[in-house]
């Protein structure tokens, strides 16, 4: 049986917060949830779309022929 490792994960959906789990059990111990990083969205968004533009006209003759 696979076990998650310790940790903090999302509490029950909508709470906002997230509880840790020692491994074996979840325990008491919560923490307001961290908002996701914005800038980190927007460096991937970037890079998938210079990925997309560099790679269409390399990909294009391959998928036309």
């Amino acid at each position: 049986m696979h076990k998650a490792p310790a940790g903090w994960y999302t509490d029950t959906a909508g709470s906002g917060s997230e509880r840790w789990f020692d491994g074996v059990g979840w325990t008491d111990l919560t923490r307001p949830r961290e908002p996701a990083d914005p800038a980190r969205s927007t460096r991937w968004a970037v890079v998938v779309a210079v990925v997309v533009v560099v790679a269409t006209p390399l990909l294009l003759p391959l998928l036309a022929g």
